[in-house]
């Protein structure tokens, strides 16, 4: 078995190394070629027996007996027969052939509506072939990429008076080009290396001087903290509560990766050939107006990811560098960089930097950067730094950075620090907190008021209440139980709202309502329908850090559907003082002045 797996896999291996030579491959291939004084037949043929393949033309369309005289050395066949027609024969591959024919003349002598340029990006230095370097026109937003092998080829259009070809790639030192023909042209272009890089340790200021034609310019954002000099022995203070120490190094590593995170995030619906463009041009170009169907098909064409517009009509999903004034998608709106005024989409927005005006979908809503205005959707908004506005989510609102402002939501609202307005919502979360938030449960989790009590009253034995918010506004959760005591609940389970008010040297004094359900030993087979709702007022002296002690009085009233369900004569535990007439066999509601006393477990604040 082991044996026909083997032969299968040389089987495979032999198939694939014995394929044809693909067509591009073909003009790729490089030889070395010296040929003097010889007709151009018999230097074909040399040239086809040298690389493994025949040419295939017409003696009439072309002089096979002129002469020829070509030196060579490791040069592509591409630029080998572009030497010797000098761009009046057009060439391409069939299989293992290359077609040969000459050019069709014009009759008419005014310009083609369109011309092509084409050739190779070489490295001035080495003479390398620089694949992925993009090349582009920045009126007509033509655009091209070289190929593994360097080689590219733009069509533009011969009309337009002026036309600049500018070339870009990372690590260089961009070039801006002037047409003057307006015919078919082998153009070949060299790039200087750039090489003023990042010093180790510290943050690069130097941005590679390139020209270009480009009449309108716009503030390309970058992904990444100001660029400062700073010596490589400072140290950083994490804003968490931690208040760890960061060094340079770990700094300079979570800059990186959070630029990374970024770039990746927002190209991930670019296509391959955006992807190069928005890595190669820190140019930034100028586009009134936009419409696409997809990211890679509409008028901003391959550049779209290097492209301002005002306005941008997107009618699947749409991709560009900004949006000045209005963007509307069907279902997604992906902006790279900044966008200023009103963003609408069916399904999602998703803007690489910062969003100043309004901002709508009907499920997501993702900003990395900064967000000024109003940001709204059923489902989910996200902010990657800082919010001075106002979230509204049927789910849930994530400020990264700081809350100046106010988050609406139905289910969670996240921010890491609440400098104004309000979080309002069934969950908040914030690592610290200026103001009060509102909702069942809030948590402030270096700034908050967080208490674990035990406590026992006239009703219960035993209470237990866990405290979270801030000392404004907290809320309640509560448990109490008394055993199987006669004349006692078996247990009350509620929920309720407090404040509370610091009055120096340790001491402090609460404010909390509290609504319970209340079960009976006589009606554990029954719907419970008989509940208690207490207002505790109370003082607390802390012993130590982390210690406190507290007792007060409450006004409580019980309230039930049947008659009956207290006895007033019980003398267990504290005594309550009736409100009113003490009540008989035929109250459904019970009201009485209480007392409870208990320990607190507090939290550093």
């Amino acid at each position: 078995m082991k044996l026909l797996y083997r032969i299968a896999f040389w089987c495979i291996c032999v198939c694939l190394l014995s394929r044809p030579i693909s067509a591009q491959d073909l003009l790729e291939k490089r030889i070395n070629l010296k040929v003097t004084n010889q007709p151009l037949d018999e230097t074909l043929q040399k040239i086809g027996n040298i690389g493994g393949f025949s040419f295939s033309y017409s003696p009439d369309m072309i002089d096979v007996k002129s002469r020829v005289s070509i030196q060579a050395e490791n040069r592509s066949i591409r630029e080998i027969l572009v030497a010797i027609f000098k761009d009046k024969v057009t060439f391409k591959e069939r299989r293992k052939y290359i077609i040969l024919q000459k050019k069709a003349e014009t009759e008419k002598p005014e310009i083609p509506e369109d011309f092509d340029l084409n050739g190779y990006i070489i490295d001035n230095k080495t003479g390398k072939k620089l694949a992925n370097a993009s090349i582009f026109e920045s009126v007509t937003l033509a655009s091209a990429v070289s190929n593994q092998y360097g080689y590219y080829k733009i069509r533009l259009p011969a009309a337009r008076s002026s036309l600049r070809l500018e070339v870009r790639r990372e690590d260089y030192i961009g070039k801006s080009i002037p047409i003057p023909t307006r015919k078919d042209t082998y153009l070949q272009i060299s790039l200087n290396p750039d090489t003023l890089k990042p010093i180790s340790g510290k943050v690069a200021t130097h941005t590679p001087v390139q020209v270009d034609s480009l009449h309108t310019k716009v503030a390309i954002p970058q992904f990444e903290v100001a660029k400062v000099e700073l010596p490589r022995d400072t140290m950083f203070i994490d804003s968490s509560a931690s208040g760890k120490a960061i060094t340079w190094e770990d700094y300079e590593s979570l800059r990186k990766k959070y630029r990374r995170v970024q770039n990746k995030f927002v190209s991930a619906f670019a296509s391959a050939k955006q992807a190069v463009h928005t890595r190669n041009i820190e140019d930034t170009l100028y586009a009134p107006f936009q419409a696409s169907v997809l990211p890679f098909l509409g008028t901003n064409h391959g550049l779209s990811g290097n492209i301002v517009n005002e306005y941008s009509i997107n009618l699947i999903a749409g991709y560009s560098l900004g949006v000045s004034k209005f963007e509307i998608g069907s279902l997604i709106n992906v902006v790279r960089g900044n966008v200023t005024g009103f963003q609408f989409a069916g399904v999602s927005n998703i803007v690489g930097n910062d969003v100043v005006g309004f901002q709508y979908a009907n499920a997501l809503n993702m900003t990395l950067g900064n967000f000024t205005g109003f940001q709204g959707t059923h489902l989910l908004n996200y902010i990657g730094h800082n919010l001075n506005g106002v979230q509204v989510a049927g789910v849930g609102n994530v400020v990264v950075g700081e809350l100046r402002g106010y988050q609406f939501a139905a289910g969670y609202n996240y921010a890491h620090t609440v400098k104004k307005g309000h979080q309002i919502g069934a969950v908040n979360y914030s690592d610290s907190t200026a103001t009060v938030p509102f909702g069942l449960f809030s948590w402030v989790h270096s700034n908050g008021y967080r208490r674990y009590e035990f406590s026992t009253d006239e009703f219960n034995y035993f209470n237990t209440a866990f405290k979270t918010g801030v000392m404004r506004f907290y809320n309640i959760f509560n448990l109490g139980f008394s055993g199987l005591a006669k004349d006692k609940p078996l247990f009350t389970i509620g929920y309720g709202f407090g404040t509370a008010q610091n009055l120096g040297r340790g001491w402090s004094a609460n404010a909390d309502l509290t609504g319970s359900l209340v079960l009976l030993e006589h009606n554990i087979e029954d719907d419970i329908s008989q509940g208690i709702v207490k207002f505790t007022l109370g003082m607390e002296k802390k012993i130590g850090g982390r210690f406190a002690l507290f007792a007060g009085p409450s006004i409580n009233t019980f309230f039930a559907k049947h008659s009956g369900l207290i006895n007033p004569e019980a003398k267990k535990g504290l005594s309550p003082v009736w409100v009113g007439e003490k009540p008989d066999g035929s109250s459904k509601v019970y009201g009485w002045i209480g007392f409870q006393a208990g320990i607190r477990f507090l939290n550093k604040m």
